[in-house]
C-alpha cells in the first residue's frame, strides 16, 4: 500500500515485450548507421568466421594426432600436429580479440551517432512532446535505452552469429564423423529445449518484473529528493523511509527471483551435457570395443559435446537480452519519428537583419517589430493546456475529444502591437494569456488564423531568423547547473565579459551578482538552487536583454517575487524594453498600468484593449479584475 502511487506512477506505460512485437521498420533503422561500418564488420565477420572454424577443427587435430600418430608411434607427425594445433589456439586467440575489438567499435560508434540524433529528436520536438512524455521516461529512452542497444550492437549481434555457427558447425562435424554417435547426442536436445522454452519464460516475466521495480526505486528516489523541502516541513520522513523500504524490498524480491531462473539455467545445461556425455561413453564404449570405432574419433566426439552445449547455453541468454534490445530499439524509433508539430518552413521568407534594439532609429532593412495577430483561434492538441510556466502536464479537458469539440484556448483573437509599443495581457487564470504568447514565440501554430511580425506569418519565417527576433522569457526562469555568467551567456554564446555585465547591468541584476561570493563566477547550483526566486527572474532578464531580440514577450516576470524585487524588475523592464516591441502578462496591475496598451483577456477572447485609465471607465472585466486585486490586498 505504501509504494502503491509510485508504482502505478512507473506502471502507467509499462508492458512485456516480445520479439513479435518489434515493428520491423525500426530493425532498417539501425542500417544508415551500419552502413558507414561496413568494411570493420566485414572484418569482424571475418574474424568470427576464423575463430569458429578454428574451433571446429581443434577436435578433429585431437582425432588425428590419436589414430595416424599415437597409434603408430609417429612421433614426428605427433609433434607437426601439436606446432599445428598451438598455432591453431593463438590464431584463434588473435581473432577473437579482432572480432571482440572491431564489433565495440563499431557497436560504440553506431551507438554514439544513435545517441546523438536521439538527443537532437527530443529537441526539435513540439513543446505538446514534452507536455506528454514525462521526464523521467526521455532520460530513460536517452540512457538505458541506449546502453541496452549499445550491449546488442557491441556484442550481441556478434556473439549470436558466432554460437549459431558453430553449433551448426558442431552438428555436421558430429555427423561426418559417426551419424550414430551424433544421434545419440541430440536425444538430449528435446530436454534442453522443454527447459529452456520454460526457463526462458519465466525469466522473460522476471525481467520485466525486475524492470518496473527498478524503475519504480528510481521513482522514488527521484520523488523523495525534489520533494524533500516538503517532507521535512511536514515532519515525513519516517514515512519516506518507510515507502523507500518497502519498494527496496519488492526490488530485491525481484532480483532473487531472477537470479533463481538465472541460476537454473546452468544446471540444465550441466545435465545435458552430462547426459550427452553418458550417452556418447556408453554407446561409443560398445562401438570401439567391436572395433567400430577408433579412440581418436570418440576423444574427438567428446571435444565437439563439449563444444555443442556452450553456444546452446549462450543462445539461452543472448535471447533475452535480444527482447531487452529489441523493446530498447524499439522506443529509441519512436523517438526518432517524432517530428515536431511546428514544422519548419519548406520555402522561407527571407527576414530582414535582426540589428540591436538600442539603436535609436530603426535604419531600413531591419526587423521593425510590427506584430499583428489576425483572428487567431487556437485549441490544444490532445487536451493539453498552459500553465504559467509553459511547462506541465497535459490536463483532462478535453483529453480524446475530436478538435472540434475540444475547448478552444483563444478564439478569434486579433490586435497590432507597433514597433517599440509595450503590450500588456491581462486577465483571469486560463483567459489564454500564456498561450497567447506561445504562439507569438511560434511554440505552437494557430489553427485559424495568423500571427504575424512585419508582415511575415511566423509560418514562414525560418526558426533562427525567429528565434532572434523574438523571445520568450516564461514565469518559472529556466537556470542550468553552471556559473551566473554562463546562464546569462546562454542567451548569446559568443558574447563579451563586457556585454554580459552590460546585459545584467541593464536587467538590475549587476547589484545582486556584485554580492554573490564569486560575482559573475558563482556557481547557481542545480536550476538556480542557490538563487532565490527573485534573482534567477532577473538573471533570465538579463539573458533575454543579451540575445536582444526585436520583440521580447515576458510571462509574469513578477510573479512569486517580493516588493523589492518587483520594484527592481519594473526598473529593468522600463530599460530593456526601449526601443523592442514588449507583451508582459502580468496579474499585478503595477506591473502593467504603465503600458502604452493593455489587452484584456476572458475565456479567450479579447474583452477590450487601451490604456489603464480607459479600461478602469469603460470596461467592466478590467475593473472587476482591478477591483479584486486590490481587494484582495486589503
Amino acid at each position: 500500500m505504501r509504494a502503491g502511487f509510485m508504482t502505478r506512477l512507473q506502471g502507467e506505460q509499462e508492458h512485456d515485450f516480445r520479439l513479435a512485437d518489434l515493428d520491423r521498420r525500426y530493425v532498417r533503422l539501425l542500417l544508415p548507421y551500419l552502413r558507414p561500418h561496413a568494411r570493420m564488420i566485414a572484418v569482424a565477420l571475418a574474424a568470427m568466421v576464423a575463430a569458429s572454424a578454428i574451433t571446429l577443427a581443434l577436435p578433429f587435430l585431437l582425432k588425428v594426432a590419436v589414430d595416424r600418430h599415437i597409434a603408430n608411434l609417429d612421433v614426428r607427425g605427433l609433434l607437426l600436429v601439436v606446432i599445428l594445433y598451438a598455432g591453431l589456439t593463438l590464431a584463434q586467440w588473435f581473432a577473437t580479440f579482432a572480432q571482440s575489438l572491431l564489433s565495440g567499435t563499431v557497436g560504440q560508434n553506431v551507438v554514439r551517432a544513435l545517441r546523438c540524433d536521439l538527443h537532437a529528436a527530443v529537441l526539435r520536438a513540439s513543446l505538446s512532446f514534452f507536455r506528454r512524455e514525462r521526464v523521467g521516461e526521455i532520460m530513460s529512452r536517452l540512457t538505458n535505452d541506449v546502453y541496452s542497444l549499445s550491449e546488442f550492437v557491441s556484442t550481441g549481434i556478434v556473439h549470436a552469429l558466432a554460437d549459431v555457427l558453430t553449433l551448426a558447425g558442431v552438428l555436421v562435424m558430429m555427423f561426418v564423423l559417426d551419424a550414430r554417435l551424433a544421434l545419440v547426442t541430440c536425444i538430449s536436445i528435446p530436454v534442453i529445449g522443454v527447459g529452456i522454452r520454460y526457463l526462458g519464460r519465466k525469466m522473460r516475466e522476471s525481467y520485466d518484473s525486475l524492470r518496473r521495480e527498478v524503475a519504480a526505486v528510481n521513482v522514488g528516489v527521484q520523488q523523495g529528493v525534489s520533494g524533500m523541502r516538503v517532507t521535512q516541513s511536514l515532519a515525513r520522513e519516517q514515512a519516506g523511509v518507510e515507502q523507500f523500504e518497502d519498494l527496496s524490498l519488492r526490488n530485491m524480491r525481484a532480483n532473487l527471483r531472477t537470479s533463481l531462473f538465472f541460476a537454473l539455467l546452468f544446471p540444465l545445461m550441466s545435465i545435458s551435457n552430462a547426459l550427452s556425455t553418458v550417452l556418447v561413453l556408453t554407446c561409443g564404449g560398445s562401438l570401439l570395443a567391436r572395433g567400430a570405432l577408433t579412440v581418436g574419433t570418440l576423444l574427438a566426439f567428446f571435444g565437439y559435446v563439449n563444444r555443442f552445449f556452450g553456444p546452446v547455453r549462450e543462445m539461452s541468454l543472448v535471447y533475452n537480452s535480444f527482447q531487452g534490445a529489441a523493446a530498447s530499439l524499439q522506443r529509441v524509433g519512436e523517438y526518432l519519428e517524432v517530428g515536431p508539430e511546428v514544422r519548419p518552413p519548406e520555402d522561407p521568407a527571407v527576414l530582414p537583419a535582426v540589428l540591436p534594439a538600442v539603436l535609436p532609429a530603426v535604419l531600413p532593412g531591419e526587423v521593425r517589430g510590427e506584430v499583428a495577430i489576425e483572428r487567431v483561434s487556437f485549441r490544444y492538441p490532445g487536451g493539453e493546456h498552459a500553465s504559467g510556466s509553459g511547462s506541465g502536464r497535459p490536463s483532462g479537458r478535453g483529453a480524446g475529444m475530436p478538435v472540434g469539440h475540444r475547448e478552444a484556448a483563444l478564439r478569434d483573437v486579433s490586435f497590432t502591437a507597433a514597433p517599440g509599443e509595450q503590450i500588456a495581457l491581462v486577465g483571469a487564470t486560463g483567459a489564454g494569456k500564456t498561450t497567447l504568447a506561445l504562439l507569438l514565440a511560434r511554440l505552437y501554430d494557430p489553427d485559424e488564423g495568423r500571427v504575424l511580425i512585419d508582415g511575415f506569418d511566423l509560418r514562414e519565417i525560418e526558426f533562427d531568423d525567429l528565434r532572434r527576433a523574438v523571445c520568450l522569457v516564461p514565469q518559472e526562469a529556466s537556470l542550468f547547473p553552471g556559473t551566473v555568467a554562463q546562464n546569462i551567456r546562454y542567451g548569446r554564446p559568443g558574447a563579451a565579459d563586457a556585454e554580459v555585465r552590460e546585459a545584467a547591468r541593464r536587467a538590475q541584476a549587476d547589484r545582486f551578482i556584485a554580492a554573490l561570493p564569486h560575482g559573475y563566477e558563482t556557481a547557481v547550483g542545480e536550476a538556480g538552487v542557490r538563487l532565490s526566486g527573485g534573482q534567477k527572474q532577473l538573471v533570465a532578464l538579463a539573458r533575454a536583454v543579451l540575445a536582444d531580440p526585436r520583440v521580447l514577450i515576458l510571462d509574469e516576470p513578477t510573479a512569486n517575487v517580493d516588493v523589492i524585487t518587483e520594484s527592481l524588475i519594473q526598473q529593468g523592464l522600463r530599460e530593456i524594453s526601449c526601443g523592442r516591441t514588449t507583451f508582459i502578462i502580468a496579474h499585478r496591475f503595477s506591473t502593467v498600468k504603465d503600458a502604452d496598451r493593455i489587452v484584456v483577456l476572458e475565456r479567450g477572447e479579447v474583452r477590450g484593449v487601451g490604456r489603464h485609465e480607459e479600461l478602469i471607465e469603460t470596461n467592466e472585466a478590467y475593473r472587476a479584475l482591478y477591483e479584486k486585486q486590490w481587494a484582495d490586498a486589503g
